[in-house]
């Protein structure tokens, strides 16, 4: 009895395991894509499309076949920057009892490190277009110097001075040319569902982008565009796109990336010269070409030159304390690439320009145009503007021409708007001191105008917590712990204030 139990024991354990079915799903129906900006890149920071630091919520909407029993189902073409801790999967007949991240993306320089040991050919082409191929075997990593074997000895790739190629014969095991994660799950019948996969992603960011152009009559035209951008090597064509404007709290910036593998940049020693290669019947290969003329900037590329119907433009939605603008068409989010479309388009924005100068003590700082006006619906605006840069224009009897860029914060409705840019030489103050002795002087402050219009200017006499001003020659006026002096400059005219700086004991 003894040897019978032991004879069936050792059967059952000699079995092999029951395999599971494995279920494939190429590409997911229907794609919708939340980017949330980066929360420490400033209005004023344009994006580093090398380096982004925002991230995305990806809902994909696929439909599978699911067999009976344990299965595993492998999901291809997911972001290439998936956090898998973050998939959710939600349709599913019964739980997920496993979650992984599958493979390594396939590339030059991963299809490299991966043939370390295996046989390749080695093609090398000369001048005259005469090619000879040869069998090595990859002998070295991908950093450094590419390093075969080849019946002659070793050499290293590229280092002859010829066109070179290394040609596989197969991909290696373990490499795929699409992301995937994999799930199992467990199925008490085979049925068809379709299911939702949401995950967060790395590599992605936007920002808002704004063309202000001053009409001449006191209003200006605001113009905005969202710029997506991403360097997932995951392309999600007509996806519903939607961005989220205000800063979110990331206990981590961490991204993890799928193996991405990314390009095979080689470094080689001369190993013979060209006169030798010459000898052989190679020639060196010819010159590169001259570089193409730079092209000029494309200042002609202006908002009205544009057009866009109020069916194109983002639509605002609240999201908590946030603010959300979702894309109105299904649009393309391309791998490793930025788009535009409209976020907003106003006429008749009322802002008002104002010269201002800083002063610290006896210096003061050239004027400055600041641009004021009030995110409300009867100053033309009554919208959340979400921060970026801004390029200011002013309209002339030929056309727009820039004159200053600027940048904006989030802005919420019912807040003050405020770009400011370098003036011209226009509106030009002076500081002159007229006297002095132990803890007060006496200054001259004139501004002139040589504009053939009026201007507006303001001057900061004193910091918060500066300097005592007193005897002066005009009114002044004190907001958020600072002295102001506000003064209307007629057209080629000047305006001039006396007074006297006393400081704090």
């Amino acid at each position: 009895m003894r040897r019978l139990i032991l004879s069936l024991l050792a059967g059952v354990l000699a079995m092999p395991a029951a395999a599971q079915d494995v279920v494939t799903s190429d590409a997911p129906e229907a794609t919708s894509i939340t980017i949330y900006r980066d929360p420490n890149r400033g209005g004023d920071d344009a994006i580093d499309r090398n380096w982004l630091n925002g991230f995305a919520l990806v809902t994909e909407t696929r439909t599978i076949a699911i067999p009976a029993g344990t299965a595993v189902i492998r999901f291809e073409g997911v972001s290439g920057g998936i956090l898998s801790e973050s998939a959710i999967v939600t349709g599913l007949p019964s739980d997920v009892t496993e979650k992984n991240l599958d493979a390594d993306l396939l590339s030059p320089r991963s299809l490299y490190d991966r043939s370390l040991g295996r046989r390749v050919t080695i093609r090398r082409t000369d001048a005259s277009g005469r090619t000879r191929e040869a069998q090595a075997v990859i002998r070295s990593g991908a950093d450094g110097a590419a390093v075969l074997e080849t019946a002659d000895g070793f050499e290293a790739v590229r280092c002859s001075g010829l066109n070179e190629t290394i040609v596989y014969d197969a991909v290696p095991s373990g490499l795929s040319a699409k992301p995937t994660l994999s799930i199992e799950t467990t199925s008490p019948v085979a049925r068809t569902v379709t299911i939702q996969l949401s995950y967060l992603a790395g590599g992605f960011d936007w920002q808002a982008d704004y063309v202000v152009t001053m009409q001449g009559d006191g209003t200006a035209r605001m113009f905005g565009w969202i710029t997506l951008a991403s360097t997932d090597v995951t392309s999600y064509p007509n996806a519903q796109a939607q961005v989220v404007a205000g800063r979110t709290n990331r206990m981590s910036d961490y991204s993890a990336q799928i193996g991405e593998g990314g390009p095979l940049f080689l470094q080689c020693w001369p190993e013979a010269s060209y006169d030798e290669l010459d000898r052989e019947g190679f020639a060196p290969p010819p010159p590169p070409p001259p570089p193409a003329p730079l092209a000029a900037p494309a200042m002609e590329a202006r908002a009205d030159a544009i057009t866009v119907t109020g069916s194109r433009i983002a639509r605002q939605e609240d999201l908590g304390d946030l603010k959300l603008y979702r894309v109105p068409q299904p649009t393309t989010v391309a791998a490793q690439a930025q788009k535009q479309v409209a976020l907003m388009d106003k006429a008749g924005v009322r802002l008002r320009p104002v010269y201002v100068s800083e002063l610290y003590g006896t210096q003061i700082q050239p004027a400055q145009l600041q641009l004021r006006g009030e995110n409300k619906v009867e100053s033309g605006l009554g919208l959340p503007l979400p921060a970026g840069p801004v390029a200011l224009f002013e309209e002339t009897s030929v056309r727009p021409i820039l004159i200053g860029e600027a940048s904006v914060d989030d802005i919420p409705i019912g807040e003050d708007v405020e770009l400011r840019v370098d003036a011209g030489p226009g509106v030009v103050p002076a500081l002159e001191v007229t006297g002095s002795k132990e803890g007060e002087t006496r200054l001259r402050l004139m501004v002139t105008n040589a504009n053939p219009w009026p201007v507006d200017y303001e001057a900061v006499l004193t910091r918060a917590g500066g300097e005592r001003i007193d005897r002066a020659s005009a009114r002044l006026v004190r907001e958020d712990g600072e002295t102001l002096w506000r003064v209307r400059v007629p057209a080629n005219g000047s305006a001039s204030l006396t007074y006297r700086s006393r400081q704090p004991r």
